[in-house]
């Protein structure tokens, strides 16, 4: 697609010290021509190195706030935010009015941070204003009042410019790690959703399947009461003598058979039963496992939150020992510890990694976590049996995703907020006894 050309509304003449606009060129110019930062003794946004420009363009002011600032000058039509950021540049450089413009703007959006750096009387306390400000994320205005305090000299505003832009990088490297761990999350809730589905239409079948069951066995129930009846009152003494045996061999048969379908029924009953129970509790399985899933993706997603989920608190310089899953999987899993200051160390159970090396990596680490569907029989109870002796917590996982995973760790940070009692750390060697 060809990028649209931008249609000055107003006709430069360049000159020294600025450009500035032809009379009678274009309507009156809508900024002030007061210098309210000369006044105030501050750097202006014109004075400062061009090669600032563009970080403080695209640190400090929103795609919005651009449009806005820069539409007054250029008619940007259906321009895209990256050409709308090099015309602001451009424009901070080459052009008087427009760059007194952001200045402005710069200083409306800002304001209180700008006053709270204006206290300052040396680069000693300005700096100490900015580590201050960096620690706390508050970045964009910080970086402004630094850059056009008339205090800061150029190794300051040069060290400042470096760590803007290192934030820069590491903002799009944990990003793109974003990005990886939702589409890890999409395809587990997906996954999850549909077995969701599946099992709730076969838990109303099953609910319907015991219905008419129900039914039909108290419908027996009321056959088997009529013929004890009839039979006992065939049996009395005061009863007629002249039935037909027949018929009373026909009513027992009859009245066996309904105690047997009924005794049949019940058995049934019972086990649908059972299988509603087994039902129930999957279904509030997968119904926390998605609500861990979906809790766990919006708090990725909710980058400004300050307050951390208690999943990612839990998980702050804790050692996890993961044994077996798949390794596509196992990539989103590690990278969502690392975030979280945790460490992660994987062992695949004994296909490739030697069998030997596990008792060692459970005793580094202080939470062990396995998916029970990719993991033999016998390597689940050997590792719960070691980490038993160890008194290393263990938590078997339903499946290898990370949905499962982030639902293990929301269970046990929930033991752990309770005050669950750990088991005491054993003593036994594995080697020697």
């Amino acid at each position: 697609m060809t990028p649209p050309v931008f249609r000055p509304k107003y006709t430069y003449a360049l000159h020294e010290g600025g450009s500035h606009p032809v009379q009678g060129s274009g309507p009156a110019d809508p900024v002030e021509a007061t210098d309210e930062a000369g006044k105030a003794g501050r750097v202006r946004l014109a004075d400062l190195d061009t090669h600032l420009h563009c970080s403080v363009v695209g640190t400090c002011l929103t795609d919005a706030e651009l449009r806005k600032v820069v539409g007054a000058f250029v008619d940007l039509g259906d321009a895209s935010e990256l050409q709308v950021h090099h015309e602001a540049v451009r424009l901070a450089g080459t052009h008087a009015q427009a760059a007194r413009a952001l200045h402005k703007a710069l200083d409306r959006r800002y304001d209180p941070v700008v006053k709270r750096f204006a206290k300052a009387r040396d680069e000693q306390a300005i700096e100490t204003l900015w580590h201050d400000c960096l620690r706390r994320g508050e970045v964009p205005g910080a970086y402004w009042a630094v850059l056009s305090h008339r205090h800061t000299g150029p190794s300051l505003r040069q060290h400042v410019f470096g760590e803007v832009h290192m934030l820069s990088h590491l903002m799009g490297t944990s990003t793109r790690t974003d990005i990886r761990q939702r589409v890890a999350l999409e395809a587990d809730n997906a996954t999850l959703r549909a077995q969701l589905e599946q099992l709730q239409g076969r838990y109303h079948r099953l609910v319907d399947s015991h219905d008419r069951l129900e039914q039909a066995h108290q419908l027996l129930a009321v056959a088997s009461k009529d013929a004890r009846e009839r039979l006992a009152s065939l049996a009395s003494p005061g009863a007629p003598r002249e039935q037909d045996a027949s018929w009373v061999a026909l009513q027992t048969e009859r009245r066996e058979r309904a105690e047997s379908t009924a005794l049949h029924t019940a058995g049934e009953n019972q086990r649908l039963r059972e299988d509603l129970a087994h039902m129930h509790t999957e279904l509030q399985r997968l119904a926390d496992e998605v609500q861990a899933s979906n809790t766990q993706w919006h708090h990725l997603l909710d980058a400004d939150s300050d307050t951390a989920s208690p999943v990612v608190s839990s998980l702050r310089g804790l050692r996890i020992l993961y044994v077996g899953g798949r390794p596509s999987s196992a990539v989103a899993i590690r990278e969502f510890v690392e975030r979280a200051e945790g460490e992660l160390r994987r062992h695949d159970g004994g296909l490739e990694d030697r069998k030997g090396q596990l008792a060692s990596a459970i005793a580094w680490a202080d939470r062990v976590m396995f998916p029970v569907d990719c993991i033999d029989h016998d390597s689940a109870t050997n590792l719960k049996h070691q980490c038993t002796r160890l008194g290393i917590p263990f938590t078997p996982l339903r499946t290898a995703s990370i949905t499962s995973f982030i639902a293990g760790l929301a269970q046990a940070a929930k033991a752990a907020h309770a005050d669950a009692p750990a088991p005491a750390p054993s003593h036994f060697c594995l080697r020697h006894g």
